[in-house]
C-alpha cells in the first residue's frame, strides 16, 4: 500500500505540474492534427493513433472544453498516470521506493517528455503503456501464473492502438520472458499460453476497425477487402514514410547524429543522472541479470531505432530509451546507498541509504527547478496569433481564403477554421490551380473576394501570369521584424536569436542588418558567426551579450539590471521540429521568449515580461495576405 500511495501522490504532483504549465490552446505540426481530429466519428487510417483518438474523445465529452485544450489535459493526466506507474516498476527493479520515487521524477521532469506532456501528444501516452507492461512483466517474473502473463499480453495488446512502435519493444520482451520462464522457454509454447497471445493480439488489432471502417464509406471506396487492407496497412504504417525514413540516416551524419544523441542524453537527465542509470544497469547485471538483460534489450532497440531514423524530431523517438534509463537509475540509487551505508555501523545504515536517495531526489527537484520557466507554455498563444491574423476579416459570406502554407501551420489552420473560425472558407492553392481562373470569377460573381497568402500568390503568378491581377490586402497585418524593433522605444531591453532557418525557409543579410540598425547597433558590429546566434541589450545601446557557435549553448548575462538566461536547446543539424522551440530566453525567471529558427526578438521589462515580440524566416512569422482577381 505504501507504493500505491507513493506512486498516487507523484503522479498528482506530475499533474500538478502539466496542468501549470499547459499550452492553453491549438499549436502546429501534428499537434494541431490532432486536435483538429479529435471527436470526429470517421478516423482515417492514415490518421492512426484509435485509443489515442478514443481517450481524446472521453476528455472532451468529460470536460466540455475547446477541442485542443481538452486534448492538451489528456496528455497532462496521460503523463502523471505514467509518472506514477514508473515509480511502482522503479520499485520492482530496485526494492526502494524512495529510490523509485526519485527516478520518477528524474523522468517525469526530463525536459523532452515533460514538453510532450503539456501537448496533444501520443508519447504520454506511449510512456504510461511502455512502463506498465514493464511492471506486469517483472511482476509476473516474480509469479509466473498464466493470469499475471495474460494480463502483461492484453496490456501490450492494447498499447498498439495508441502506437505501433510498441513493436520495438518486442525483442526486449520475448527475450526475457524465454530466459525468465521458471521451467525453461518450452513452458511458453503450450497451447494456452500461445492461445492466451493470439487472443489478446487479435483483441487489439480490432481497435484498428474503426480506421478500416473510414476506407468504406470514402469517396473511392477500396475494391474487396484485399484491396481495403492493402490500403489500410500501407497508410497506417505510412509505408512511404518508412521507406524513405527508417534506417536511411546518410552514412556522413551518423557522427553528428551520435554528437546529437549525447546532447540529448545530457539535456534530459545531466552528468549524474546517466551515471546513477549506467550504475543500474551494472548493478542489476551483477545481482538479477535477467532483469539486467531486459533492460539492457530494450534500451539497445529504441535507441538503434531513434538513431536511424531520418525524421525531423528523433528527439521525441528516444523517450522510450530515456524511460528506460530513467528505470535503471532506481536500482543505481539503491546500489550506492547500500555501498555507501556497507561501511557504517548497522545502526547508520537505513539513515545512509536514505540520504543518498533523498539526495536523488533533491537533485531531480533541482533540475525541476531549473527547466520550469523554459518549458512553462501556459501564455503561449504565438500559434493563435498568427492564425487569428492570417484569418482575420474573411467570412464564407464574402471571403475565400486560398493557401499554401508549411504543413506545420496548415495543420494549426485546419483546426483553427473547424473549432474557432468555422465560418471561414479555406482551400488549397496546389487543389484548386488548374481552376483558379473560373474560381476567382465565380466567386467575384458572387461578391466574394479570394484571398491568398504568400506562397499561393506566388503559384497564381507563375501559373497564370498577366491573367491574374494580385494586390496586397490592405486588412491584413503582417510589420516586418525591422518595423516590430522600431515601435519600441529606446532603452528598453531586448534580445534577439539567430538560428540557421529549415531548407524551406529564407533569411537574406539585409534584413539582419536592417533588424540590427533598428536597435541601434552601430554598422562596424560584426554579427556573431555560427547556426546559434544571440544579441541582447538595451536599444541605443552597445550590446550586453553577442555570441555565436556551431553547437546549442547557454549563456547567463545581466541586461539593465535583469538576470537573462539564454538557453539553444535543439540541434540544427537534426531537428526541423521542435515543439517546444529551438531555444528559450528566461529573464528574471519569467518565460519571456521561445526561440525559432531564423530570427526570434523579445523586448522585456525590469520582471522579464514580454512587451514586444517578432519572428522573421520562420513558423511564426507573420503571413502577408493578397487579393486575386481577373483583369
Amino acid at each position: 500500500m505504501r507504493s500505491v500511495a507513493a506512486a498516487l501522490v507523484v503522479a498528482a504532483c506530475a499533474f500538478a505540474l502539466y496542468d501549470r504549465t499547459l499550452l492553453p490552446g491549438v499549436d502546429f505540426g501534428d499537434t494541431g492534427s490532432f486536435q483538429a481530429t479529435v471527436g470526429s466519428p470517421i478516423i482515417s487510417p492514415r490518421d492512426g493513433y484509435p485509443l489515442y483518438f478514443a481517450i481524446g474523445d472521453l476528455f472532451l465529452r468529460v470536460t466540455r472544453d475547446e477541442p485542443a485544450r481538452a486534448l492538451n489535459q489528456a496528455s497532462a493526466v496521460e503523463g502523471a498516470v505514467a509518472a506514477g506507474v514508473i515509480v511502482l516498476a522503479a520499485e520492482e527493479l530496485s526494492g526502494s521506493l524512495w529510490a523509485a520515487i526519485a527516478s520518477a521524477l528524474l523522468f517525469a521532469g526530463s525536459y523532452t517528455f515533460w514538453s510532450q506532456a503539456i501537448i496533444a501528444e501520443v508519447y504520454a501516452l506511449h510512456a504510461l503503456f511502455v512502463s506498465l507492461t514493464l511492471l506486469l512483466l517483472l511482476r509476473w517474473e516474480r509469479q509466473p501464473t498464466l493470469a499475471r502473463l495474460s494480463c502483461f499480453f492484453a496490456v501490450y495488446a492494447l498499447g498498439f492502438g495508441n502506437h505501433l512502435s510498441m513493436v520495438l519493444l518486442l525483442p526486449g520482451f520475448t527475450l526475457f520472458l524465454f530466459i525468465a520462464a521458471p521451467r525453461g522457454w518450452r513452458s511458453l509454447l503450450t497451447p494456452r499460453v500461445i492461445a492466451a497471445a493470439v487472443a489478446f493480439a487479435a483483441a487489439g488489432a480490432l481497435q484498428y476497425v474503426w480506421n478500416l471502417r473510414a476506407l468504406w464509406i470514402s469517396t473511392q471506396p477500396p475494391h474487396g477487402l484485399a484491396d481495403a487492407l492493402q490500403m489500410f496497412w500501407f497508410d497506417v504504417t505510412k509505408t512511404d514514410w518508412r521507406e524513405t525514413m527508417v534506417f536511411n540516416v546518410p552514412a556522413s551524419m551518423l557522427r553528428d547524429h551520435l554528437s546529437m544523441y549525447w546532447f540529448d542524453l545530457h539535456q534530459q537527465f545531466g552528468l549524474l543522472g546517466i551515471a546513477l542509470a549506467a550504475t543500474g544497469l551494472a548493478a542489476l547485471a551483477r545481482d538479477a541479470w535477467r532483469r539486467g538483460v531486459l533492460l539492457a534489450s530494450l534500451y539497445a532497440v529504441n535507441v538503434a531505432f531513434a538513431y536511424s531514423y531520418n525524421v525531423g524530431d528523433t528527439h521525441v523517438f528516444y523517450l522510450p530509451s530515456h524511460l528506460i534509463l530513467a528505470l535503471a537509475m532506481a536500482p543505481g540509487i539503491a546500489a550506492l546507498g547500500s555501498a555507501v551505508s556497507g561501511r557504517l555501523q548497522p545502526r547508520a545504515r537505513g539513515a545512509a541509504a536514505a540520504v543518498v536517495a533523498l539526495a536523488a531526489l533533491g537533485y531531480g527537484a533541482a533540475r525541476v527547478y531549473d527547466d520550469y520557466p523554459a518549458l512553462d507554455r501556459s501564455a503561449d498563444r504565438r500559434p493563435s496569433e498568427v492564425l487569428d491574423a492570417l484569418t482575420a476579416d474573411l467570412d464564407d459570406r464574402d471571403a475565400i481564403l486560398l493557401t499554401d502554407l508549411n504543413w506545420q501551420v496548415q495543420n494549426g489552420l485546419s483546426y483553427y477554421t473547424s473549432a474557432i473560425r468555422p465560418e471561414t472558407a479555406v482551400a488549397r492553392m496546389p487543389d484548386v490551380l488548374p481552376y483558379a481562373p473560373a474560381l476567382i470569377r465565380d466567386n467575384a460573381a458572387a461578391g466574394r473576394l479570394v484571398v491568398v497568402t504568400e506562397r499561393a500568390r506566388a503559384e497564381l503568378s507563375a501559373a497564370y501570369g498577366p491573367l491574374i491581377r494580385i494586390d496586397a490586402d490592405a486588412r491584413a497585418h503582417a510589420d516586418s521584424l525591422a518595423a516590430v524593433i522600431r515601435s519600441v522605444p529606446a532603452g528598453t531591453r531586448y534580445v534577439l536569436c539567430l538560428l540557421r532557418p529549415s531548407r524551406d525557409l529564407t533569411l537574406d543579410a539585409h534584413e539582419v542588418h536592417e533588424d540590427a540598425r533598428a536597435l541601434g547597433i552601430d554598422r562596424a558590429f560584426v554579427w556573431p558567426s555560427g547556426d546559434y546566434t544571440v544579441v541582447a541589450g538595451v536599444i541605443g545601446q552597445p550590446p550586453s551579450l553577442a555570441a555565436g557557435s556551431s553547437n546549442p549553448f547557454r549563456r547567463q548575462v545581466v541586461i539593465g539590471g535583469v538576470p537573462v538566461d539564454i538557453r539553444m536547446e535543439s540541434w540544427l543539424a537534426a531537428d526541423t521540429i521542435r515543439r517546444m522551440g529551438f531555444g528559450q530566453v528566461i529573464a528574471a525567471r519569467q518565460h519571456t521568449l521561445i526561440v525559432e529558427r531564423g530570427l526570434s526578438f523579445a523586448a522585456f521589462d525590469e520582471h522579464g515580461r514580454p512587451l514586444r515580440t517578432g519572428y522573421a524566416a520562420n513558423l511564426f512569422a507573420p503571413q502577408p495576405r493578397y487579393i486575386a482577381s481577373l483583369r
